[in-house]
């Protein structure tokens, strides 16, 4: 049973299609729109000194644990937020997906044991936790750091 619509119906029925159309092609871009540009390696402990960029690398691959003789904790934001995700694609250039395998292999041979995973995607609820122990260091966008931070290394799109 085929139904003729009026022409009215059919121009809004159109304009719908058109724009769920839109809406599906643009959709994989959509989180690029609220991704920062650069994000921050910090810590609340002024005692440590400036990163370069091999030494923030090895820090977030796992090869190394100290800063200046201290053993530190970092922290990583949850798995599905746009801070994980654009920090890793701008400091080491690897997917969600590359890293959770890195990581599992790190864990698994005892090598080295992964970010602690905060909550939620909040930088409130990372600085709860960074203030917690002078020795924690995480990441965040520049632009949403508290005054008290102390910035190890920037890392930004622009490589």
């Amino acid at each position: 049973m085929s139904m003729i619509l009026p022409p009215h119906n059919q121009r809004a029925l159109r304009l719908l299609a058109s724009a769920c159309l839109l809406f599906i092609f643009l959709l994989p871009w959509s989180h690029q729109a609220f991704a920062a540009e650069s994000y921050a390696i910090f810590s609340l402990n002024a005692q440590f000194d400036a990163l370069t960029i091999n030494k923030a690398r090895k820090l977030y691959r796992g090869k190394t644990r100290l800063l200046q003789g201290q053993r530190i904790e970092l922290s990583d934001w949850p798995e599905t937020s746009v801070e994980r995700t654009e920090f890793y694609r701008y400091l080491l250039n690897k997917n969600l997906a590359q890293m959770n395998a890195h990581w599992a292999s790190l864990s698994f041979s005892g090598k080295a044991r992964p970010p602690k995973v905060i909550d939620q995607p909040s930088i409130e609820i990372l600085l709860a936790w960074m203030r917690e122990q002078p020795n924690r260091i995480g990441y965040a966008p520049v632009d949403s750091l508290p005054s008290d931070a102390h910035v190890l290394y920037v890392v930004s799109s622009e490589k």
